[in-house]
């Protein structure tokens, strides 16, 4: 059979690294078959915690040697003319040419022989180029060699036509032997085509695809939720980063002393899931439950020992978040306050006391906006960063706000307040009414954004590394989810000055925020289903109100797909091909408009701006039959290039102020629309 196995295996792989191995091995191989123009009826790749490996089946390419014509001089060209192409082309006799005429001119030509590369040599020569043009987020190299890879190789399998094919990467000479699981054995394993390999590593205990042990994990997981009447609490990232560790996905349950209940819950799932890499549960009532899981490629048999290591690690862990919890209070939350002012937030934008007292009032410049009476909560505001000076958040980042909701229990804040230190960074904050958790979170998102671009920093690529995309989102989500009208253009404005008045910089163009929020926006309603031009022409530079450009997304959405909106949508391609984008401060001269048709569409155009106000709101209303028909009946009536100047002009401007006025709330002229 024409199949090619490939795999590399050594030390320990990041869930990151095999996702991109496997990605990064597929695309390669696509584009070197099709550079090369070789055949294969389907491409497998496979990861785990120890290798990545890619199947191609059947691969095939013409490996018969081809024919190409050269063409040389023409036939009454100069003896030194013919002399120099049989030269460069390698040509000992003038006979191995042929005469052939182009256009009533004789040419010579050479019928020049193309070897065709073997098979097995491209898979030589170009497998090494492809695994060193892996971009890894990290690499390594090791030993004497200059070659990268994720981290350091122990063997490399390679196999063509049952053969082993013959080349090196990183000091490491491919061959038809690999590795099972090293828990169960460490002895080599003879591989001469794919089904052999797979059938192997499977009795060897390794699940090469990673689907099926994230399936294994979840089943196992489920079982014992429906075995002891408990709820699943664990998120799909953390499943991944588990099947991915592992090679055979053994899952072990255990449980812990009641006791450690006493440290608050929203610790213990920390430590459990993100320092341990561990599964908690939740009782049907909501509270968590003593119960754990973890993930091992060790057998089962050792499970005894297993449960009881990761138990004593699980112990010492809470004993520690027991021991910050005491430390931290110890200190009082004015004190807390004060050592702020010695965190730096940004390079040459404060320190986060300063910051502190910003959130506050844009918490306050908010809450008015959005008729939320805050007076009563306003001096506990400032504490909203106190937890950030805690020993619980410097070891546990993560729990920066839930942290800072649970000490201001402790200080004996109102309830109110604890709720909103807790909820300030969530993502989503659904409510029935705006309450101060909102707000905060509003707050604290619209200053990390203004700041983030006052620091001058940049972000690159598809990363997120300060979280600003994040934080963008969950702005667009609250707004929306709650209907909250507010222009985040305007909250800008007043972190400009609150940053003016502190003396710190402060981004100068907000309109680099407003094209940046601008850009999240389209795509968060793209992957809700709306068409990327409906969203654009929803979109100006001037404002930033999510709610609003939701509620003007939907209501053109649903004009454009009536007869009315069919209808205006074509007299508006008429005029947007005839006016030109050139801004202008005049208006018509109405004096001027002598014609039905002219006079018609200027009052079609006074009565739109009368009605403009919310307009986005009953768009079928005041976009109606009467304005469509009011230009359509100008462009077929009239002659804009009158002989009189003045008139010309005037019927210029008429309709430069119609496309104006018209987008005034939407840009029709981003809309595609059918003839």
């Amino acid at each position: 059979m024409n199949d090619l196995l490939l795999e590399i295996y050594g030390e320990e792989l990041p869930s990151s690294a095999q996702i991109i191995g496997e990605n990064q091995l597929y695309q390669l191989f696509l584009e070197l078959f099709t550079k090369k123009k070789i055949h294969y009826s389907s491409i497998e790749t496979f990861s785990t915690s120890r290798r990545v490996a890619i199947v191609i089946k059947k691969i095939s390419k013409n490996e018969k040697d081809n024919f190409i014509e050269i063409r040389g001089p023409s036939t009454e060209a100069d003896n030194r003319a013919l002399m120099g192409f049989l030269k460069s082309n390698d040509i000992n006799d003038e006979k191995k040419l042929i005469k052939k005429k182009i256009k009533d001119k004789e040419y010579y030509f050479y019928k020049k022989k193309i070897k065709q590369q073997k098979l097995r040599d491209i898979l030589n020569s170009e497998i090494p180029l492809i695994l060193s043009s892996i971009k890894w987020n990290k690499s390594m190299r090791w030993g004497y060699n200059n070659q990268k890879w994720s981290r350091p190789i122990k063997s490399i399998l390679g196999i063509f036509e049952n053969k082993k094919l013959s080349f090196q990467f990183a000091g490491i000479n491919s061959d038809f032997f690999t590795y099972g699981n090293y828990h169960y054995s460490k002895k080599r394993i003879k591989c001469l085509n794919p089904e052999v390999y797979k059938k192997q590593l499977k009795k060897s205990y390794v699940t090469l695809k990673s689907k099926e042990r994230k399936e294994k994990i979840l089943d196992d997981l489920e079982e014992f939720c429906r075995n002891n009447n408990l709820k699943f609490n664990f998120e799909d990232t953390l499943v991944e980063r588990v099947s991915n560790s592992v090679e055979h996905a053994n899952v072990f349950f255990g449980s812990f002393d009641n006791k450690n209940f006493k440290i608050p819950e929203f610790i213990l799932e920390t430590i459990i899931t993100e320092k341990q890499d561990n599964f908690c549960f939740k009782k049907n009532n909501g509270d968590l439950s003593n119960f754990f899981a973890f993930i091992s490629n060790k057998e089962k048999s050792k499970k005894k020992n297993l449960v009881e290591g990761n138990l004593n690690v699980l112990k010492a862990r809470f004993s520690d978040a027991e021991f910050f919890i005491k430390e931290d209070l110890k200190i009082d939350a004015n004190q807390r306050l004060k050592s702020l002012s010695s965190i730096i937030y940004y390079e040459n934008l404060g320190n986060l006391y300063e910051r502190s007292l910003r959130i506050k009032k844009l918490s306050e410049i908010i809450a008015e906006k959005l008729d939320y009476k805050i007076e009563k909560f306003s001096k506990y505001l400032i504490y909203s960063n106190i937890d950030l000076t805690s020993e619980v958040v410097k070891e546990y980042p993560s729990l920066q706000g839930l942290a800072g909701g649970f000490y201001a229990k402790k200080f004996g804040f109102p309830k109110d307040i604890q709720e909103a230190f807790s909820d300030q960074y969530k993502i989503s904050l659904f409510r029935k009414e705006v309450d101060l958790s909102i707000v905060l979170s509003l707050a604290q998102k619209t200053d990390s954004i203004f700041s983030f671009f006052s620091s001058k920093k940049k972000i690159s690529g598809s990363g997120d590394p300060f979280g600003i995309r994040r934080i963008s989102i969950s702005l667009i989500k609250i707004l929306t989810e709650n209907k909250l009208d507010l222009d985040l253009f305007q909250i800008f404005n007043c972190c400009q000055k609150l940053n003016i008045e502190q003396k710190i910089h402060s981004v100068n163009d907000l309109q680099l925020i407003i094209s940046f929020l601008n850009k999240r926006i389209e795509v968060f309603f793209i992957d809700e289903g709306y068409k990327a031009e409906v969203i654009k022409s929803c979109l100006n530079s001037k404002s930033f109100n999510p709610y609003i450009i939701l509620s003007k997304i939907k209501n053109l959405t649903k004009f454009l797909n009536t007869k009315k909106g069919i209808n205006f949508m074509k007299a508006f391609k008429r005029l947007n091909s005839i006016v030109d984008n050139t801004e202008n401060n005049y208006g018509p001269d109405h004096s001027l408009l002598k014609k039905r048709e002219e006079i018609e569409l200027f009052e079609s155009i006074q009565n739109f701006k009368k009605n403009k106000e919310n307009n986005y709101l009953r768009i079928d209303e005041v976009c109606h039959e009467e304005i469509s028909h009011a230009i359509n009946n100008f462009l077929d009536n009239i002659m804009v290039n009158a002989e009189e100047k003045a008139v010309r002009i005037n019927r210029k401007l008429l309709l430069s102020e119609c496309k104006s006025v018209l987008s005034y709330f939407f840009d029709f002229s981003i809309l595609k629309i059918d003839d």
